[in-house]
């Protein structure tokens, strides 16, 4: 029983071994990023908080086809090592630089994605409040259109209906009519 539970043990162990391969660096925006990968050429080496263990200082580039070139990892010195290993090799012209996609947005610091995104919904959002002031122009505009038809009617004169509290069309009363022409006005003020 005691070696089943040493055996999960090691492997739990072994399987765990590689998610602590991280690096840990800080970008051009100021923010910290952690990858599996090791940063772009375009962090500094002073940028780069945390290496796996074992890996010393990145020197060159390395190259397999796809993403940005990356900078190519140094083991860490052994004793009696001075560390001033030589460079590896540039590489090719008009090769394809290493990563893929994943590196590009660990190389930029940026997810094209999400910006995509987030410009789309600011779209959105300017496209929202643009029908909504659309809207309250036409509301306005109507308003205006309704209280200067007002405005003639009292102008002409006539004696004019309105509903009472009942509900009953009755005429107005001259007190009622210079309220309703102030009313008008100031309707007319606010929306013309």
């Amino acid at each position: 029983m005691k070696l089943i539970k040493l055996l999960l043990l090691t492997v739990a162990i072994g399987i765990g071994a590689p998610a602590m391969a991280q690096w840990q660096w800080i970008d051009k925006d100021g923010r910290k990023v952690f990858s599996d990968r090791p940063p772009g050429l375009d962090v500094p080496e002073k940028n780069i908080v945390k290496r796996p263990k074992g890996y010393g200082s990145l020197k060159g580039v390395q190259s397999s086809g796809t993403g940005p070139a990356l900078r190519e990892v140094a083991p860490a010195p052994q004793e009696g090592e001075s560390g001033d290993g030589a460079a590896a090799p540039a590489p090719a012209a008009g090769a394809a630089p290493a990563g893929g996609a994943a590196a590009v947005k660990a190389a930029t610091g940026k997810d094209k994605e999400l910006e995509a995104k987030k410009a789309a919904d600011a779209k959105a959002k300017a496209d929202a409040e643009a029908a909504e002031k659309a809207k309250q122009a036409a509301a306005k505009a109507d308003n205006c259109k309704r209280a200067q038809q007002a405005k003639a009617m009292y102008d002409t004169g006539k004696a004019v209906r309105a509903p009472n509290e009942k509900g009953e069309m009755v005429f107005q009363s001259a007190e009622q009519r210079a309220a309703e022409i102030k009313r008008t006005d100031e309707v007319i003020f606010n929306n013309c």
